[in-house]
């Protein structure tokens, strides 16, 4: 993804990447409204990918709390995910934090990515494991992620559940449904969560995801 903080993107709703890319010679378009709580803060994400010779090419950006990053990444199947087996991925990419101020911070990271089916493709377990070199604060985090996605009324309505994090932060937790208007085509989603702390940073979301 992809979290107030870089990450790597999947499809919506999902943080935690998955061994999935856009199909070869189509774009998708992602975007996606964050709400907190308990204060005036919001983030607005929007991520278009395509992927025109086997490699899924993600430029956007995002808003957060009215700070602004540009987004680039390349991510390639090391193995397809399949129906009852297992797949691989991996993405590199990096964040240009708050380039209207010309703080020129580039934050490179790079994210290993499993995923694994069971019961026919009914529930899908996606793991991540990675790294950024995290250049607003300069130092270095480790970066993790683990989701579950479940099919609850084929071929439209999802339901999902996932925990993420990087090391010095607190993980965050959250659940919600997806569901596709269009099968394969048009999706909105919506979750609610919250980062552990003290107090809980409580918060809802809701997404569009356009494939062509």
């Amino acid at each position: 993804m992809v979290i107030s903080g870089p990450w790597a993107h999947a499809a919506r709703p999902f943080i935690t990447d998955d061994a999935r890319v856009v199909d070869r010679g189509g774009c998708q378009i992602e975007t996606f409204y964050k709400e907190q709580r308990k204060y005036s803060g919001s983030e607005f994400w929007f991520m278009p990918a395509c992927n025109p010779f086997g490699l899924e090419l993600t430029a956007g950006g995002n808003r957060i709390e009215g700070e602004k990053s540009l987004v680039l990444q390349g991510k390639t199947l090391l193995n397809p995910l399949e129906t009852n087996g297992t797949g691989f991925a991996l993405s590199l990419g990096t964040f240009y934090s708050n380039p209207q101020a010309g703080s020129n911070f580039w934050s490179p990271y790079l994210n290993g990515i499993a995923s694994f089916s069971f019961l026919d493709d009914r529930a899908v377990v996606h793991t991540n494991l990675g790294a950024i070199r995290d250049r607003d604060v300069d130092r270095d985090r480790v970066t993790w992620g683990i989701g579950l996605e479940a099919l609850l009324v084929a071929p439209r309505l999802y339901a999902i559940l996932e925990s993420f994090g990087q090391s010095y932060d607190k993980p965050t937790l959250h659940g919600g449904l997806r569901y596709w208007i269009v099968p394969n085509k048009v999706q909105v989603d919506s979750t609610v969560g919250s980062q552990n702390g003290d107090p809980p940073q409580r918060f809802y979301t809701v997404g569009l995801r356009l494939l062509f």
